[in-house]
């Protein structure tokens, strides 16, 4: 069922998508009282991007970049002076609408909004067989866990888009393309790009000396 009012959990450098575990640990006192709501009522939690210039105003309201994603708490473990750690799974993203509550913590009034696939089937799976390609070589250089072959392809792109080390404000666009190939088309471009600066680096990892700090 679609909520319309949910809490906000903002971060200055996180970006949360649809289809994706986060997990989070818990410990200023008004999120902590987010969780103990979310444990009565199951409201769900959004994650949006803080603009810049947050600082100013971190213990109050400061301003956020309107699209976010809306996630259900999925696990809780209790920790001791009252803190959480949790773990989020993404249900939709969402634009955020108007603040209707500032105190302990915010809650806005959002709208879902869709998710668009606009090209064929065929299309479609050869995408994503080029995506569980390039993210497998990617792998093979970092500890990033696996993806599954029978997973969604708007799954898939969004698993992706959270790996990568990209700029949160980079990411940001990813989230806002309602457009699902328009964003596996730029997860892609990125990844490919990531792949060969890895390919790179491999290939000369052998001139590394045993001791960095012997020249």
């Amino acid at each position: 069922m679609e909520q319309d009012i949910i809490a906000v959990f903002p971060l200055p450098n996180l970006i949360f998508f649809p289809q994706t575990e986060l997990s989070l640990h818990i410990f200023e006192p008004r999120y902590r009282r987010m969780v103990e709501d979310t444990i009565q009522n199951r409201q769900w939690i959004g994650m949006f991007l803080l603009q810049p210039g947050w600082q100013d105003d971190y213990y109050g309201n400061p301003p956020i970049f309107s699209t976010g994603c809306a996630g259900e708490m999925i696990r809780v473990e209790n920790l001791p002076e009252g803190k959480f750690n949790i773990v989020l799974r993404g249900i939709a993203r969402v634009q955020a609408l108007e603040t209707i509550q500032e105190a302990p913590y915010r809650k806005v009034r959002v709208h879902v909004l869709p998710e668009i696939v606009s090209h064929s089937a065929k299309k479609i799976q050869n995408v994503k067989r080029e995506l569980l390609r390039e993210f497998k070589v990617f792998a093979g250089y970092t500890e990033a866990h696996e993806l599954q072959e029978d997973w969604e392809f708007s799954r898939i792109v969004n698993e992706i888009a959270t790996v990568l080390p990209l700029d949160p404000e980079f990411k940001r666009t990813l989230l806002e393309e309602s457009d699902v190939y328009a964003r596996a088309m730029t997860v892609q471009d990125q990844l490919q790009r990531l792949n060969t600066g890895l390919k790179l680096t491999g290939r000369f990892a052998h001139l590394r000396p045993a001791d960095p700090h012997r020249n």
